[in-house]
Order: C-alpha cells, then sequence, then structure tokens
C-alpha cells in the first residue's frame, strides 16, 4: 500500500491551491494532514483521488493513477467527502451505501455489519437528502467504508458527528490502521490527539505548502500550530 505525491501543483481560476507538493503515504498506517481552513488540505485529497486536475504526479502503489479506470480505482481507493450531501443521488440511504457494492461486484450482504456498527438501520429507507448532517457523515462514511478498500482518504471525517458517532469513528479508525493506509485531513487537534498512539505521521499543511511534518510530538508543538492557524489541544483548555 503505497501513495506518492510528486511536485503537485493545482491551479483554480487564477488562484494557486498547491504549491510542489511531494508527500509518501506507505502502509499500513494512519496519518493526518492537519491544516486550517482553506490550506489546501481538501485539494490535496481530491487530486489523489483523481476528482480535479493538477500538474505533478500522483503515484499509487508505483502507478501514475491518471491510468486507473474508475471502478479498478474504487477497488483501492475510498474518498469520504467533507461535506457529505456532494456525493449523494441514490433515492434512500440503503441504495446509497448499497451502490459502491454493486458496481465493484461485491454482493450487496456485506453492508450489513457496518450498517449495524454505525448504528444507521433506522435511516435505511429515507431519502439520503433528508438526513441531518450528523446522519449524512454517518451514511457518507458507511457508502465508501464498506467497500473495504485498502486504502482510504478521509476528508473532515468527524464534522456534524455526534458523541456516538465520533466514538464509532474513533473505534473504527483503531480497528483499521494496523490493515490499512488510512490519511485524514482534518483542522481538528483533537481527533488526532485522541489517535495519537496509532499516528504513523502528521503533515502541517498552510497556504498550499507543506511546512511541518513529523510523529505526534507536533501535537504538542502549541506555537508551531498556531502560526499555522490550527487550533492547539492545549487552547481549549486554557482559561477564558
Amino acid at each position: 500500500m503505497l501513495i506518492e505525491v510528486r511536485r503537485l501543483r493545482v491551479v483554480l481560476g487564477d488562484k494557486i491551491i498547491l504549491r510542489d507538493i511531494n508527500l509518501r503515504f506507505e502502509g499500513p498506517g494512519l496519518y493526518f494532514i492537519l491544516g486550517p481552513n482553506g490550506s489546501g488540505k481538501s485539494t490535496l485529497l481530491r487530486a489523489i483521488a483523481q476528482l480535479i486536475e493538477y500538474e505533478g504526479l500522483v503515484l499509487i502503489e508505483g502507478r501514475d493513477a491518471r491510468e486507473f479506470d474508475r471502478i479498478e480505482l474504487v477497488r483501492k481507493l475510498g474518498y469520504v467527502w467533507q461535506n457529505p450531501f456532494y456525493g449523494f443521488f441514490e433515492a434512500t440511504v440503503e441504495r446509497e451505501i448499497a451502490f459502491i457494492l454493486k458496481n465493484i461486484g461485491e454482493p450487496v450482504e456485506k453492508m450489513w455489519e457496518l450498517v449495524s456498527f454505525f448504528s444507521a438501520e433506522d435511516l435505511l429507507n429515507r431519502s439520503p437528502f433528508t438526513l441531518s448532517g450528523g446522519e449524512a457523515k454517518r451514511v457518507c462514511l458507511l457508502s465508501v467504508l464498506v467497500a473495504d478498500q485498502p486504502m482510504l482518504l478521509l476528508d473532515e471525517p468527524e464534522t456534524e458527528l455526534d458523541l456516538d458517532g465520533l466514538n464509532k469513528l474513533i473505534h473504527y479508525l483503531k480497528k483499521s490502521f494496523s490493515s490499512k493506509l488510512i490519511i485524514v485531513a482534518t483542522p481538528n487537534t483533537l481527533l488526532a490527539y485522541k489517535l495519537r498512539r496509532h499516528i504513523k505521521k502528521i503533515f502541517l499543511i498552510s497556504e498550499g505548502r507543506i511546512v511541518a511534518s513529523g510523529g505526534s510530538e507536533l501535537l504538542e508543538n502549541q506555537e508551531l500550530l498556531r502560526n499555522v492557524g490550527i487550533i492547539p489541544v492545549g487552547w481549549w483548555y486554557e482559561p477564558s
């Protein structure tokens, strides 16, 4: 399991979003890309997932990602949207979750264990477009994770989730990091801190550039995090 990004550059309109990004993610393992809003972390994941145009190279297990057809790529790489509603298009939640399995030729019955784990049984007959933000994020996660891909790109997977949803997400990541390559992009240092013992590497991104990298000790560097524009974990405990 290997994803390499070389000299990646993304320009949208007249704005440079990503500048000369060079990264290597080798699995199994859990990686975090931490950055403030607008730093380019979502764009980076979308480029890896082949959802936007870019300059440079994305290699998946040594092969140019542009060479994969869509089904072949989906079998290898799962992508969870920051805004879950972007990925919805089926009439019911059940059909939304089952869609990816049907498309890669896997039995739909594989979905039920994960549906139960994320406590989504009561949502199955509803339209995904009628869900609350937290419900939608659970379904968005389910509709990708159910395919059991070896590599996962999770764009702010914690947003909108309630306590139960967060606990289930954290439990899933703790259970899966030893057998999958998982990349989480988020501004949320608290999520990273909860998973600090399992993180292989953290990358800090600011204004389209990787500005620092290291292990979970980066979460203790409050000055660096503040300078990048990320809320450090200690900020939550400072007296107001």
